[in-house]
């Protein structure tokens, strides 16, 4: 009997650590409205966004309306921001000259060290520092890296929880653009 109540503590603390380790990578919606390439849609006006750069300089998600803004949750302890942040620079060189944005949230990290990152990896857009992580219940936040594509109207059209590459993001962008008024 004491071996069967080990094996359900062991097999109660593996399920335990799976299902921590899917939602601290974004491992998907618990609603079921998953939708397009693991995106979750939305529509729903977009938390009134602003705070210091990394840089210092006030910046605020208003200042960016009127345009598509890209908006990546991401942290330099986080393994999936890594692996994404390449891809996310790539893209934004892509679409500057498109009516695109992109904007950075530095969540629970030391401000140097995100400085750091943004050198080492040649971010070439504003990351908001947010060391308390004040603003992931604003957004519907799931887990590190999270990231919302905003259309002009200041409207959250997408959410992808976790980790994203270059063709989803693109794919999600250029669809939130063809649904702009001309």
């Amino acid at each position: 009997m004491v071996h069967v109540a080990r094996r359900l503590l062991i097999v109660s603390a593996v399920v335990a650590f799976a299902l921590s380790a899917t939602a601290c990578t974004g491992g998907g919606s618990d609603d079921g409205s998953e939708d397009f390439l693991g995106a979750k849609p939305m529509e729903q006006p977009a938390p009134a966004l602003a705070g210091d750069t990394v840089d210092g300089q006030p910046l605020a998600l208003a200042d960016l309306r009127g345009n598509v803004v890209v908006v990546n949750f991401w942290a330099t302890w986080c393994d999936p921001c890594r692996d994404e942040q390449p891809e996310l620079v790539g893209l934004a060189g892509d679409y500057q000259d498109r009516g695109v944005e992109f904007l950075g949230v530095n969540e629970r990290d030391d401000t140097a060290k995100a400085r750091a990152w943004i050198e080492e990896f040649d971010v070439p857009y504003p990351s908001i520092v947010d060391e308390p992580g004040a603003w992931a219940d604003d957004f519907a936040f799931f887990g590190l890296p999270d990231t919302y594509v905003i259309d002009a109207d200041g409207i959250i059209r997408w959410a992808v929880y976790g980790q994203t590459d270059a063709a989803q993001l693109k794919e999600l962008v250029d669809g939130v653009l063809a649904d702009a008024p001309a």
